[in-house]
This record gives C-alpha cells, sequence and structure tokens, in this order.
C-alpha cells in the first residue's frame, strides 16, 4: 500500500528538521522535498525503481511526490538519520516549481568537485539544528538564510532535467493530485467521493475502485486516516473537548471520530492523549533527540567547526570607582571551606603534596570530606564473638596532615561501617556504606569513643572548633535507604550523645541540596525538633546550578542502586543546567526558607558547590569555570558562613572516571597536581581584601591598608543543548561550541579618591594564559604525560602577569581587555618611593 505523508510545520519556519532512527518505512511520498542525512549506521532508498545504499556521512535528496520506501541494511541495528524537509510553498515564493525542478544528490555518486558542496550541507544541517535547538538569538531569521544557501547549491550542483523524470511516477500523478486535494479540504466535513470526481471530471464508481487499486484502501477510509492524522498534533498539546478537535478536522460527530480513531490507534482519543499530552515548546522541535544517540549528535556537530568564541569586539564600557567611598567589613566565605571525595585519599602521598600547594596558594580555614567511618580506614572492627573495638590510627594521619598544613577538618558525620550497617545499600565507586545501624546503642558508643579520643589527641579547645556536619544529602534516597522519621531519629540520638560530652561542639548539618525539592523535609524536620527539643547549631546546604526538569516522570527515584554513576543518570533526568541566574536563586531560596524554620536560621554553609553534579563534565577542565566561580561567589558569598567548591583535586573516588588528564572531573588540580583555570578564580578571590569597597557588574573591588584589589570576570553561558547534560557538541580538544555570545569585553575603568603614587599588577587567566588545559589541546593533547611534560603544562598553568606605574593626580583611567571566559585581578598598592627614584 502506498501512503501519502502530510508534513506538519509546527515551527514558523519553511522548515522541518528532526533525527530519527528507522527500521524499515513502507512506500509513501510528500508533496515537499527533503534531504536525508545518515548519521549512523547502513540504509536503503528505493526511488523510482532502482535502489540505493547510504552509510554514515552520507546525504540523499529526495523530490517531492517522489515514491520511495527507506529500510535498514544492518539487521537488528536501525540507522539514526537527519532530515531536513522544506516547504514547497517556500520553494514557490523562491521561483522554484517543485514539480519542474529536480535535484539529485547521493554522495556515493558525487563528483570530487561535489564533495566540497556536500561538506558544507552537511555543516550547514549542523548549524541550522544548533540554531533551533539552542533558542539562539534571531534564529528563524538565520535559519532561513542557511536554507537560502542550501537551495543555492542545489540549484549550482545537482538539479538535472525534468526529462530524466521517471515515468512511473508520472503515471501516478492523478492520485498524487487528488491526495493533494484530500488534504487541503479533509477539514470539510461534506467532502465526499462524489465532490472528488467531480472536480477531477471522472466517474464516482471509477474513481472509488482506481483509488482502491492504486492506494490500497478505500477513499473514505483514506481521508477518515488524513483527518485523524492531522488531529493528533492538537489532541496532544491543547485541553480542547474531544467533540470540538472531531468537529475541527472533519468528522461529521465524536462518534464517528472516536470510531477511526479506536479502529487506528488501538484506543479512544482520551486514552492516547493521556498517555502522549506534552506542553508544546515552538523554540524547540520535540524529537530533536528521538535518535536517543548524543553520539550521533556529535558527529553531525563535528561539521561546524566553529570558532572556540566568537570574538565580537565592542565599544568600551566605561565604570568609574571611587576610593574614596565608605568601606564594609566582609568576610571571606569563599575560602573558609576547601572539600575532596574520600576520606581515604587524604592519605595518599600525591593528595598531601595537593593540599600543601593549596594551602600555600589559597588557604583554607576548613576542609571537608565523606566516609570518615570508612571500612578502610579500619574504624569499626568486630571479634568474632561479636564484640567490638575501634581503631583511630589511620584517622589520626589524616588529621595530623590537616592539621600541618594548617586546615581545620569540617568532619561529615557518615557514611555507616559495613559491620554496623543494618542494610547491604551502598553507593560511589568505593561502596560506601549507607544506612541505619543495626544497634542504635553501639553506634552511639561508637560516636562517643571517637569525640573522646579527638579531645584526648588535640585537645577539647581545638576540637571545639571544629564543625561536625551530620551525614550527606539524607533528604536523597540515593543517602539514605529509610523513612525520614527514621532519620529524624537517628540525627536526635546522635546530636544528643555528643552534646552530652561537652555542649560547646558544633553539630549540624544536613548537607541538603536544593534540586531535591527538599522544602517540605525541611518543614517536617523542623517540626521534629521542635517537639522533641533537638538543636541544629549550623545549617549546611548544596548548590549545583541545576533546576528541575519538567521531563521528570521518565525518573524513577524509587529505584536505588549502588552504582555512582546510575546517581548521575538519575540526576540527568530529573533536572536540567540552571539559566544564568539559576543559581544565586537557589540560595536565595534556601537561605529565605529556612529564615521562616527557627531550628535551622543559624549559622548557614554550602557544604558542596559547583555548576553541574556530573563528575565528567568537559567544562570543568576550561576557562568558562573560572569565570563561573568568580561571578557567584562575588553574588553570594556574603550571605553565608562558608562556602565549599566540590572539589579542590581530581583525585575522586566517587565514580569511575576517564583516563584522560582532562576528563572533566569537578576538581580545581587534575589528578598529577596541574592546576586548571577554576583554581585561579579562588586563588584571586583569596587576595581580596577584608573591607569592599564596591560591586558593580562583573566587577567587584576591595581594600586592604593602603592596597586595592580589582576582580573583573567575562561570563558566557553555555547553551540550552549541553544544559540538558547533552555534550555531542562538545569534543576532548574542543569544548568553547555551547556558547551562544561569547564576546570580548573592553572597559575604561576611570578612578578616584586615591593620592599618591601606585603600582599596578594585572594577573589574567584565559585560554592562552592560566589554561592549563588548553595548554594541553595547544600541545596536541597528548594521552600520555611524562614528567617533561607535565612540567611544561604545570609552567603554562600560571595566570599571566602585566605591570605598570600611575600618580593618582592625572586622574588615571585603566583600560583593559577581556576575551571569554577571562578573569582579571588589578592590584593597585602605594608606592612611597619618590616618583623620580629608580
Amino acid at each position: 500500500m502506498y501512503t501519502y505523508e502530510p508534513i506538519n510545520y509546527q515551527h514558523d519556519l519553511p522548515i522541518n528538521i528532526f533525527t530519527q532512527t528507522i527500521e524499515r518505512y513502507p512506500y509513501h511520498w510528500h508533496e515537499d522535498p527533503e534531504l536525508l542525512f545518515v548519521l549512523e549506521g547502513s540504509l536503503e532508498v528505493r526511488l523510482n525503481g532502482k535502489n540505493y545504499k547510504l552509510n554514515a556521512g552520507d546525504l540523499f535528496f529526495i523530490n517531492s511526490n517522489e515514491l520511495h520506501f527507506l529500510h535498514s541494511l544492518d539487521p537488528g541495528r536501525r540507522p539514526h538519520i537527519l532530515v531536513l524537509q522544506i516547504n514547497s510553498n517556500y520553494l514557490k515564493q523562491k521561483s522554484i516549481n517543485v514539480n519542474k525542478k529536480r535535484f539529485f544528490l547521493d554522495t556515493p555518486y558525487s563528483s570530487s568537485g561535489e564533495r566540497a558542496k556536500i561538506q558544507r550541507l552537511k555543516q550547514l544541517l549542523a548549524f541550522i539544528l544548533d540554531l533551533l535547538i539552542n533558542k539562539k538569538d534571531n534564529h528563524a531569521l538565520k535559519i532561513e538564510s542557511l536554507l537560502l544557501e542550501i537551495i543555492i547549491i542545489l540549484k549550482e550542483n545537482f538539479e538535472y532535467s525534468n526529462q530524466k523524470l521517471d515515468q512511473h511516477l508520472l503515471d501516478d500523478n492523478r492520485l498524487l493530485e487528488i491526495m493533494k486535494y484530500m488534504n487541503e479540504h479533509y477539514s470539510r466535513s461534506s467532502l465526499s467521493l462524489q465532490e472528488i470526481a467531480d472536480v477531477f471530471s471522472l466517474n464516482s464508481q471509477y474513481l472509488s475502485k482506481y483509488f482502491k487499486q492504486r492506494a490500497g484502501t478505500s477513499l473514505k477510509t483514506k481521508l477518515d486516516t488524513i483527518r485523524m492524522d492531522k488531529s493528533l498534533f492538537v489532541l496532544q498539546t491543547t485541553t480542547k473537548a474531544v467533540t470540538e478537535i472531531a468537529l475541527e478536522f472533519g468528522f461529521p460527530d465524536a462518534k464517528s471520530y472516536y470510531r477511526v480513531f479506536k479502529e487506528h490507534m488501538l484506543m479512544t482519543p482520551g486514552q492516547y492523549r493521556k498517555k502522549y499530552q506534552f506542553s508544546i515548546d515552538y523554540d524547540i522541535p520535540k524529537n530533536y533527540l528521538s535518535i536517543n544517540s548524543r553520539e550521533s549528535l556529535k558527529k553531525l556537530f563535528s561539521y561546524m567547526d566553529i570558532k572556540t568564541t566568537e570574538e565580537k569586539t565592542v565599544n568600551p564600557e566605561f565604570k568609574s570607582i571611587d576610593f574614596s567611598e565608605p568601606t564594609k567589613i566582609i568576610h571571606h566565605s569563599f575560602t573558609s571551606l576547601a572539600t575532596f571525595g574520600d576520606a581515604t585519599q587524604a592519605l595518599r602521598k600525591d593528595f598531601v603534596e595537593q593540599l600543601h600547594q593549596l594551602q600555600k596558594d589559597i588557604g583554607f580555614r576548613y576542609v571537608r570530606f565523606h566516609n570518615i567511618f570508612s571500612d578502610e580506614l579500619e574504624v569499626y572492627n568486630e571479634r568474632p564473638d561479636g564484640s567490638w573495638y575501634v581503631n583511630f590510627f589511620h584517622i589520626e594521619a589524616l588529621i595530623d596532615q590537616f592539621l600541618a598544613n594548617n586546615i581545620k577538618p569540617f568532619l561529615e558525620i557518615g557514611f555507616m561501617p559495613k559491620k554496623l550497617a543494618n542494610s547491604s545499600h551502598t553507593i560511589f565507586e568505593g561502596k560506601a556504606t549507607v544506612s541505619p545501624p543495626k544497634s542504635m546503642e553501639r553506634w552511639l558508643d561508637l560516636l562517643e569513643s571517637f569525640i573522646r579520643h579527638l579531645f584526648n589527641r588535640y585537645g577539647s579547645e581545638e576540637v571545639k572548633s571544629w564543625y561536625f556536619e551530620f551525614w550527606n544529602e539524607p533528604e536523597v534516597d540515593y543517602f539514605w535507604p529509610g523513612s525520614k522519621e527514621k532519620f529524624f531519629s537517628f540525627y536526635a540520638q546522635s546530636y544528643q550523645r555528643i552534646k552530652a560530652i561537652d555542649p560547646e561542639l558544633c553539630v549540624g548539618g544536613f548537607g541538603t541540596v536544593g534540586f531535591g525539592g527538599n522544602s517540605s523535609w525541611l518543614n517536617d524536620f523542623h517540626e521534629y525538633a521542635v517537639k522533641e527539643n533537638v538543636g541544629i547549631d549550623f545549617f549546611s546546604f548544596h548548590v549545583y546550578n541545576l533546576m528541575n526538569n519538567k521531563k521528570s516522570d521518565t525518573a524513577d527515584p524509587s529505584k536505588k542502586t549502588g552504582n555512582g554513576s546510575k546517581v548521575t543518570e538519575y540526576l540527568s533526568k530529573i533536572t536540567m543546567i540552571g539559566d544564568e541566574t539559576n543559581f544565586t536563586r537557589s540560595v536565595d531560596n534556601i537561605i529565605n526558607h529556612t529564615k521562616s524554620l527557627s531550628t535551622m536560621d543559624q549559622e548557614k554553609w554550602i557544604t558542596e558547590w559547583n555548576a553541574n553534579s556530573d563528575h565528567g563534565d568537559p567544562l570543568h577542565d576550561t576557562c568558562y569555570m573560572s569565570a563561573f566561580i568568580v561571578k557567584n561567589v562575588v553574588h553570594n558569598f556574603q550571605k553565608i558562613r562558608g562556602m565549599g567548591y566540590w572539589t579542590f583535586t581530581d583525585i575522586f573516588r566517587e565514580f569511575s572516571k576517564e583516563p584522560a588528564l582532562y576528563h572533566g572531573g569537578f576538581g580545581l588540580m587534575t589528578y598529577n597536581g596541574i592546576k586548571k583555570a577554576s583554581y585561579h578564580a579562588l586563588a584571586f578571590l583569596s587576595k581580596l581584601g577584608e573591607e569592599l569597597v564596591t560591586i558593580k557588574e562583573n566587577m567587584i573591588v576591595t581594600r586592604s591598608a593602603d592596597k586595592f584589589q580589582i576582580l573583573l570576570w567575562n561570563y558566557s553561558h553555555p547553551n540550552r543543548l549541553y544544559r540538558s547534560f547533552d555534550y555531542s557538541q562538545l569534543t576532548a580538544t574542543s569544548r568553547y561550541n555551547v556558547f551562544d555570545n561569547s564576546s570580548v569585553q573592553s572597559l575604561q575603568l576611570h578612578l578616584s579618591g586615591l593620592q599618591g603614587n601606585y603600582r599596578m599588577k594585572k594577573h589574567f587567566v584565559n585560554q592562552k594564559h592560566g589554561s592549563s588545559y588548553d595548554a594541553w589541546v595547544e600541545l596536541g593533547a597528548p594521552e600520555i604525560i611524562d614528567q617533561e611534560l607535565k612540567r611544561y603544562l604545570q609552567s603554562k598553568a600560571e595566570p599571566g602577569l602585566r605591570t605598570d606605574y600611575f600618580k593618582a593626580e592625572d586622574s588615571p583611567v585603566l583600560q583593559t581587555t577581556l576575551d571569554a571566559h577571562e578573569i582579571q585581578l588589578i592590584e593597585l598598592t602605594k608606592d612611597h618611593k619618590k616618583w623620580n627614584e629608580n
């Protein structure tokens, strides 16, 4: 049976572009031409009595009204294809008659001269899909411009004479015209076999027999099918009554619509709507990821070959800075807390070396990590007779290392020793046990033994200056398999036992995570704490730049797993990366919420924060992170007591990682100790003074004695495709393709309120200076990093530096330019020498 396929253009554009998989698509035709691009697999196209075999990378053009059949050449595997359909009415506006103009494009049979044009067509298709997916500015106009170039390439290189048209297609022209007439007038319920026969000067009995013989079904059945097919989109995307839809699409009444619908769809219209309804977003094609293969899209986007930044030089922006303005004291919450993954990592020699470097350059006050009671630290042990004993030797070793590097422990109380757990639930690659204790009394005795041992070894006054954070994200199923009521009791008894040792010990929690929908969880804890008279000395929470994904119905949070990678997979289903202001909104939302809860309106800490919860995000290694860190620290650091960027090192064992040096790890440093651009963001922040002069857009100015600091950043936010956890536009050596509005920023800083002479030092981090990732790419992206290459990358990882001098009475104007994702720290130091001295 041959099928006429109407094309519904759902966007205000003269095209449809989408991806899909095909196993077998029966003979069909449509009045609009389409261009096929095979992304993966092998495909056969049967067209006009001929067979064409296509492989990955091939293009094929199907003209309007050409009868064609598609099927996979690889049994059991569906090829992935990109389809561009072009509205024939638009082509007619451009004086292209689709019935007279024909194009032949079959990549395997293209000439050497045509191959460059084919490459350009692939690039244009990638550009179009990128514009549509990511809602780029003026995307409709830009898409039309690219479409016109496609049409020109086709006309100038792939057009062929109408005389070559296959006679078989011309023989079916009458049927095509009849089908098109039905497609144009389907909405009239009065449309009948007799009317169509009269329009085409045919006998109605002949038309009925002819149509069934040619189309394989009766004209009435085909007309009903067209009407039903047309109605599906409205049924899925609106709340219109079924009766209204039936009449709108040409059915005489709802009863006939129900009959046809159930016959073809095997369900009622109401059942179909309930199963397939979605909210339409006219800016993004709904099936752009229908192939469910990011590798295919990655191959497509590789044809874009765009520069790392679209450097658009803009007119200088003027900013005035009055250093005589009153200042206020600020707290450096951004250097209050460093973080890393599992406690056992702190016993590694290379870890200790990185910690030493971190403290030398930045100097954090506290360090936080998971799993202080790790089985590998051998803290809790049981004898054959069931009695138990503790061993704190390994804990002593790691705490001693912290104190030797002038950093205090911020101890997360968790997770559960395996032998003390009442369940086998684990998390992360290291199989940390997340479970309530099998014996609450034994757990409490372990806690007391631990605290008293710390007192004995380090002194009570020292230990009372530490923080004890209870558990990690207990509102998330992966981290607490029991009920929230059981956790509340677990916390309360643990809190009371610790406080009984010394009420001045600082105990809080819980490392809650903002995108987990935890407002009700916090409310319930507050009610419990008030009722049971349980305190919380500080409130801790996590902020990743994530927001709830409206399409979260695909996720099933009730399914728990011990595989850490599944956590990331789950989060990618219920969340997406937020917009440019989402991080600050998330901080504000949770702070405002806890202000209404007296038990949690205490000292507040962000004990984990990052741009993304994915440990393999390619952007983590790039300059983007330096601008992200500076921007979000400046916007939020005054709201909380401390904020711990997750994490300071890529020595990390929560998830299995790629062997590559730049694998997208969380760390400020690679696993072999090379600084990333993000490292310098916190190093620059650590150099800010204790007094705040001003905060303006993309700038903070501080003071310390007779020194001033100006910190600048040029931030660009990633596009929508990346924000859906799709990294197909990124490769190992090209990671800046997801930024739509990257531009150079030119500034003129007008300085006033200064007296005397000043020395200026400008430190800067961009893709050419201070970014070890970009230096690695420039080096040829070597897989093996020997000591010589490591030393080279370490040297390239240091920021750029410029110096200058100026007289304050000259009303100085500092001119500076920032590349996309660049950060700059300008330090002004009063020079007490005479100006004419050397």
